[in-house]
């Protein structure tokens, strides 16, 4: 049985979510830095985002708000994900995310000729597919829902903040994906390690959705 979706996804919003950022690289992790910023948020939500003195309620809404948008444009990718790979189940194996890479990406030379380059290529797409598909965890189910592109997003834009030594205090969020947010997770998602971006992962999905595996 279909998932089912926010009302207000769409398959365009889906279709220009990954049309920009897949053009924020230029290749292994490098920013394209001509590019602009990919906005995430309602400029409703960040006219409210930006008010001085804000009550409590107001808060209260400025969250609630965020990941109402980040889950309807999550809903909006796997759409777009289930269009192109002809899954209407909404839930994409390594074969479907494979299959989908290569459409988004058939204007590019991603994928290398020789037989080491292949296979190096390979293994780097496994190990981003599973950090997707378990959001950041060890293990899990291994396929690509509606809720693991929520958890990818809310990390796109989970800036790190230091404090005045520069020691790491936490993280902000202001509903725009950078060209540089992107290279550096691009490039993270591809190392079998359990790296900064594994952690973000792991800590969207809990802030989206609790502790629900």
């Amino acid at each position: 049985m279909a998932e089912t979706l926010s009302d207000f996804a769409n398959f365009e919003l889906g279709e220009a979510f990954f049309q920009i950022v897949s053009k924020m690289v230029i290749a292994d992790g490098i920013p394209f830095t001509k590019i602009g910023d990919f906005e995430i948020v309602s400029q409703s939500w960040r006219k409210l985002a930006n008010k001085d003195n804000k009550t409590p309620d107001e808060f209260k809404q400025i969250d609630e708000d965020y990941k109402m948008e980040i889950r309807d444009l999550a809903d909006s990718c796997v759409i777009y994900m289930a269009a192109k790979t002809n899954n209407k189940s909404y839930k994409f194996s390594l074969d479907d995310y494979k299959t989908f890479l290569n459409i988004l990406n058939s204007d590019k030379n991603s994928i290398q000729n020789d037989k080491i380059s292949l296979e190096d290529f390979n293994k780097k797409l496994e190990v981003e597919f599973k950090k997707l598909a378990n959001h950041g965890e060890v293990s899990g189910d291994n396929l690509i829902d509606n809720k693991d592109i929520a958890a990818y997003i809310y990390a796109l834009d989970m800036k790190t903040e230091r404090d005045e030594n520069n020691k790491f205090s936490g993280f902000i969020l202001n509903g725009k994906i950078t060209p540089m947010n992107y290279a550096v997770a691009y490039r993270e998602l591809k190392e079998d390690t359990d790296n900064m971006f594994s952690f973000k992962l792991r800590q969207a999905y809990k802030n989206l959705f609790g502790n629900i595996s």
